[in-house]
């Protein structure tokens, strides 16, 4: 049931655009995890979302789709990514009984200008022009009430690959608990070329695997 309700949830399908090649994929390591994803593409811009939500099973998966839903919604009223955060949290830590979060990179990015404005709570730093991003952590959404998060900007990351995952990455463990790891992870993108957005995905699939 976990599984199905996740896999509706994050978009399989992703757009032909001339300024922007974007791709994503989630394989859950055991029956089921709690990562999500979601985009929203408008003519000149773009809101995308990479969280990772505590726990496992059903709980998480209905946690993930409240915040994924949530997340559109707010994207559509033009909210700014630290808004987002904000407001996530704000819902999501009233009445929050079982102690779920999410730890959530969030952006908006200006296809014309190539302007990216960002929050991060919590989550991995992503890769941005093969180097991890500097950035401010925020705390996880859902754990504390009346937050104010704080939101980044970068002027232009036009013709920079971005890449933006999971801890299910960069700490995947082999059968002898070594882990991906994060210089694994930074090698495999500074020293290969890639195509296009879809080949990265599925060239990190096959090494993880």
């Amino acid at each position: 049931i976990a599984r199905d309700i996740q896999r509706s949830i994050v978009p399989n399908e992703f757009p032909q655009h001339k300024h922007l090649d974007l791709y994503a994929c989630m394989m859950p390591a055991k029956e089921v995890g709690g990562d999500l994803y979601d985009y929203l593409l408008g003519d000149e811009y773009l809101y995308i979302c990479l969280g990772d939500v505590s726990g496992k099973g059903v709980p998480a998966a209905l946690f993930m789709g409240q915040v994924t839903r949530m997340f559109r919604a707010l994207a559509r009223e033009k909210c700014a990514p630290q808004e987002i955060a904000t407001r996530l949290n704000n819902e999501f830590t009233e009445g929050n009984d079982n102690g779920m979060f999410v730890t959530m990179f969030l952006a908006y990015i200006d296809l014309n200008t190539g302007s990216m404005d960002f929050c991060n709570a919590g989550h991995n730093p992503p890769i941005l022009g093969g180097e991890f991003m500097e950035m401010e952590t925020n705390a996880p959404i859902g754990l504390w009430s009346e937050l104010d998060f704080v939101g980044e900007h970068i002027d232009n990351i036009k013709g920079l690959p971005l890449l933006i995952y999971s801890d299910g990455l960069n700490e995947a463990e082999n059968s002898q608990q070594e882990q991906f790891g994060d210089e694994h992870l930074l090698k495999i993108l500074q020293e290969n070329h890639f195509d296009s957005a879809q080949q990265v995905i599925e060239y990190l699939h096959d090494e993880v695997e």
